[in-house]
């Protein structure tokens, strides 16, 4: 079996490519050109990487890489634009998917394993305390939450409709919060973090996910017989609280201010911030609004049954195994920042 991976240099990308080439699965990368690769070479051993493959281009030419799919078994598309524009974002990840899988159409790939993100769910409008899963539909009005959700709801519309024309054999894995060894524990869930200063939200679960065992989920959605056309909410269990996340960086050194906003202030502080933006005519950014307040800090309880029962996909390495090994990670003799 012969896998082609977008992205297999980036954080993710690099230990579904380890994943896969223990599988037995012979691995084929895009990589852009000038990419380091040391990253990834570091995590084979010789035997590894003798069934690694790599093909430098970036997805809107696909004359670098259209040949080196044709022989492919399963596609697995993990780059992703993740900052910028709503232009710059929707060429990468909209246009530049559309691309690939034309491609892959042509090769004849088998399947298609999307890594989309589980911010696309709408559920801004949901109670607290509501379950999201798969069932929960995708965010109706993503144009009111940021450029990059934006992007990621496009780019699965445009891999559906592919779906359903049978152009390509589709699974989707939306992951939570990717945290691991290279990448900070305090993300955007968390709270809003300017420097050493945390501005914490909340103090609800949050939905994150051990980059290894995110790589499993991936690897099962392209293997699995019954996973084609599904997609898959990739959660750990136990997801930890904002607290717990402050409280373990803290222990091991990290310095840190936290500004604490609780639960029920967030959605006035939010409304107040969104009228200040509109009656200053935008000289204060509207980085706080009610609609992505809700989407990001609302208490909520996120299900990763379906991973489980369907893909047989469990986590492997658990929360305080994961929050170690990542918080100890040393880099230039500092903790890791985002």
């Amino acid at each position: 079996m012969i896998a082609f991976v977008t992205g297999g240099t980036g954080f993710l990308g690099r230990r579904l490519v380890r994943q896969l080439l223990d599988c037995g699965i012979k691995v084929r990368c895009l990589v852009r050109a000038g990419s380091d690769l040391s990253a990834l070479g570091r995590e084979l051993p010789a035997p590894q990487a003798a069934r690694l493959a790599t093909f430098a281009g970036c997805l809107e030419r696909p004359d670098a890489y259209g040949p080196a799919l044709l022989g492919s078994d399963i596609l697995f598309h993990v780059a992703a634009g993740l900052r910028g524009s709503v232009p710059s974002l929707f060429l990468s990840n909209v246009i530049g998917t559309r691309e690939l899988i034309a491609q892959a159409r042509r090769a004849k790939v088998s399947r298609l394993v999307l890594v989309s993100s589980i911010a696309v769910h709408g559920v801004s409008r949901l109670r607290r305390h509501s379950v999201v899963d798969e069932s929960c539909p995708l965010d109706p009005e993503p144009h009111r939450r940021d450029a990059y959700t934006f992007s990621k709801i496009e780019q699965e519309r445009v891999a559906w409709e592919a779906h359903h024309r049978g152009d390509v054999s589709l699974s989707v894995v939306r992951p939570g919060v990717i945290y691991g060894p290279g990448r900070d524990v305090l993300s955007s869930r968390v709270g809003l973090q300017l420097a050493n200063v945390l501005i914490k939200m909340g103090n609800q679960r949050l939905p994150y996910t051990f980059v290894d065992n995110c790589a499993g989920a991936i690897v099962l959605a392209g293997t699995a017989p019954n996973a084609a056309g599904e997609a898959f909410n990739v959660i750990d269990d136990a997801p930890p609280t904002g607290s717990q996340l402050v409280a373990e960086c803290r222990r091991r050194g990290k310095r840190l201010r936290v500004v604490r906003v609780p639960g029920p202030a967030i959605r006035p502080l939010s409304w107040v911030c969104e009228q200040y933006h509109r009656w200053s005519h935008g000289q204060l950014p509207a980085v706080l609004t009610p609609y992505k307040s809700a989407a990001q800090w609302k208490p909520l309880r996120y299900s990763n049954a379906k991973a489980k029962s369907i893909l047989g996909w469990q986590p492997r390495v658990g929360f305080e195994e994961g929050l170690r090994a990542t918080l100890d990670f040393p880099k230039d003799g500092q903790l890791v920042a985002a």
